[in-house]
């Protein structure tokens, strides 16, 4: 099996909406909770304030198969799909955790930015290495 980064979040009461399903904006912001912690636990942002860059998020989208509601636990789990030269593409799948059903997939494009030019920049050679590792090809129907 590829490697894969997992990240366990609980719904908060705050994450639902007036229908009692998490509200469509707060995958967006599980998947970039679990992209935060991935990019910590892995090590990415050391390598990136070693090459004085860092990460901006160019693309985000999300796609919905089933409801999450108040206590459910999701586990995010995240990818590698894909590595330009300047930019690399994530996957978030998003599992509910009491019967495994995928309840979102989400794909997210970051870009290498140099904060000094103003302008996008090379991935770090360290990056891609870490990126590399966790690189698989995305899931059938994704």
């Amino acid at each position: 099996m590829p490697p894969v980064f997992a990240h366990r979040i609980e719904v908060r009461f705050r994450d639902c909406d007036s229908f009692r399903h998490v509200n469509n904006a707060v995958y967006l912001t599980y998947f970039e909770q679990a992209r935060i912690v991935m990019g910590e636990t892995l090590g990415w942002r050391r390598v990136l304030d070693e090459a004085g860059v860092s990460l901006i998020l160019a693309h985000t989208s999300c796609d919905y198969k089933a409801q999450l509601v108040f206590g459910d636990e999701v586990e995010i789990r995240a990818s590698v799909v894909g590595i330009g030269r300047r930019s690399f593409t994530s996957q978030f799948d998003a599992h509910r955790v009491r019967d495994d059903a995928l309840a979102a997939r989400g794909r997210s494009v970051q870009a290498v930015f140099d904060y000094a030019t103003g302008k996008t920049a090379p991935i770090p050679d360290g990056l891609r290495e870490k990126l590399d590792a966790m690189l698989t090809t995305a899931p059938a129907g994704a």
